[in-house]
């Protein structure tokens, strides 16, 4: 009986392990979840003088709502070197090709639609590769591009590049976004 209670005992505080096997290029991505992005955002951007307008900090907050099934709206309010501004950004997932587009009015004071694909690993880390159609400010033509990362529950940044009149792609700011509501680790 002693016997048993004591192997009973060692077994017991064995640890248990777990079934485990490095990823394989093969294994799928899991789909993103877009709800990710539902709530409100804050944001810093620095950005360099551009055709765009002047170098400075822009700050403010964008609050997602889902609308319809992977298509959010978003508010997007804050100040930056021209004043106050006030838009609303449509951003919207196709699950079949891995695709995500986002249009926008805010920031700039033009329409920009960002379209691209969206990228991720077995760990639930994704991002987003966009790129925004031409569009002519002061005779210029201006594009971005850029990454979208999703970083975790509490924070994404965009990485982001301009190209004027075809010229090369040099870096246009990286702004952070946090989210309102997330509560501090520890």
């Amino acid at each position: 009986m002693i016997i048993a209670l004591l192997l009973a005992l060692i077994l017991s505080q064995q640890p248990v392990q777990q079934p485990n096997r490095p990823t394989d290029p093969n294994d799928p991505m899991p789909p993103p979840n877009m709800d990710y992005f539902l709530g409100a955002w804050t944001f810093e951007w620095n950005v360099p003088e551009s055709p765009l307008g002047p170098a400075g900090k822009i700050k403010g907050k964008e609050t997602y709502r889902k609308i319809q099934g992977a298509t959010y709206e978003s508010e997007i309010e804050g100040e930056g070197p021209m004043g106050a501004f006030k838009g609303r950004a449509t951003t919207a997932y196709y699950e079949k090709d891995k695709q995500v587009i986002r249009s926008e009015n805010a920031l700039f004071g033009e329409e920009l639609t960002k379209i691209g694909t969206i990228g991720g690993d077995l760990g639930g880390y994704y991002t987003i590769y966009w790129e925004t159609a031409a569009i002519k400010r002061n005779g210029q033509l201006i594009k971005l591009k850029g990454k979208t990362l999703m970083l975790s529950p509490a924070h994404y940044r965009l990485q982001v590049q301009i190209s004027i009149d075809g010229g090369p792609w040099t870096n246009f700011g990286s702004p952070w976004f946090r989210k309102v509501d997330a509560k501090p680790a520890g």
